[in-house]
């Protein structure tokens, strides 16, 4: 199997690599399953598995549903300050004039310009806002059991395990809230592929994300395990399912920036080349590269390619040129009690 070699260039991270690429899209031969025809195509550029189901129509269908309930919000959008979730909010309120209470959960490494992003985003369309931020010692220690456990293969096929993990407790935070408020309809900012193949997926496979990250976390770490209940519990109705806007849109990240810059919205400069939210991010993505050998991103970004919201060399020099400080990996390292991805001996 191909690995990957860390460089630096004018102090950021480098990722080198030999690996077999995929002629259509950037899919690499490291990845799981990864096979190629006689011409270098890949067969997930040949699957028809891999069309987005995401029509206008579909995500209308499910957002009229949720107008239809007696409460006070529509959706509850799963809000990370990114600029995809950040384009979610300004499509619910501004574009679909839905009713939208925004929920971020704050895992204690959030960009230094993220809450300012939020705020402006926030008050230019008009939403309410929730912040849950979970104890330090819980969120670092869920980190640290994801970084240094073997979560199997299906869990960080898609992701780092440690995205996953942060991502279960959003799920859960998010139908405890939705419950909590009557509200029947989750709402998140992935865009085509990054997720799923479909706009909208059933609270049952928001359990199993939930279940699959978190349960393994517990098997690690059971002093983790009393803090994790706490926040996977389920309480009253949950909703329906989550739906995500973007996957009905001609997405680019071009114009995605173009249309957040007009509510005030700007690219933090402490992050990599693929989080606009998070600083741990850099660090996960070199964790994952160096264990599995291929980004943790590269499903997504080959999707995108394929879709045409990206060109391939735009996705292989962002996969390659990964904008992570490499001053900046080691503390992260030190802060969370593991080993640095960077670190050779």
């Amino acid at each position: 199997m191909s690995g990957a070699l860390f460089t630096d260039q004018d102090g950021t991270v480098v990722v080198e690599t030999d690996a077999r690429v995929c002629v259509r899209c950037v899919l690499p031969e490291t990845f799981p399953e990864a096979g190629f025809d006689a011409d270098g195509v890949c067969n997930y550029c040949r699957s028809e598995a891999e069309r987005i189901e995401g029509s206008q129509e579909a995500v209308d269908s499910v957002l009229a549903a949720s107008r239809a309930r007696d409460a006070d919000y529509d959706v509850v959008l799963l809000y990370s300050g990114g600029k995809d979730s950040s384009l979610s909010l300004i499509d619910l309120v501004a574009n679909r004039g839905l009713r939208v209470l925004a929920l971020t959960l704050d895992n204690g490494f959030l960009a230094e310009v993220t809450a300012a992003n939020m705020r402006a985003v926030l008050d230019s369309v008009g939403a309410d806002h929730i912040v849950l931020r979970p104890q330090r010692k819980l969120m670092h220690g869920v980190y640290r059991s994801a970084l240094t456990g073997d979560f199997g293969p299906e869990t960080v096929k898609y992701s780092t395990a440690a995205c996953g993990s942060c991502i279960g407790m959003v799920f859960a935070a998010g139908m405890r809230t939705a419950s909590s408020y009557g509200v029947s309809l989750l709402a998140g900012g992935w865009t085509p592929g990054q997720m799923t193949t479909s706009a909208f997926v059933p609270t049952s496979f928001l359990r199993e994300v939930v279940d699959r990250n978190l349960d393994p976390v517990r098997l690690t770490a059971p002093e983790l395990k009393d803090g994790l209940d706490t926040w996977t519990h389920d309480s009253g109705e949950l909703p329906i399912g989550l739906v995500n806007p973007l996957y009905a849109s001609d997405y680019s990240e071009a114009k995605t920036l173009s249309v957040l810059a007009e509510h005030g919205w700007q690219a933090p400069r402490d992050t990599d080349s693929c989080s606009t939210n998070c600083r741990l991010n850099g660090l996960l993505i070199l964790d994952h590269l160096r264990k599995y050998g291929y980004h943790p991103y590269v499903y997504e970004m080959a999707h995108h390619v394929r879709l045409g919201a990206m060109t391939r060399d735009e996705a292989l020099a962002k996969l390659r040129h990964t904008k992570v400080p490499t001053a900046s990996v080691g503390p992260v390292a030190v802060e969370l009690g593991i080993r640095s991805p960077l670190q050779t001996v």
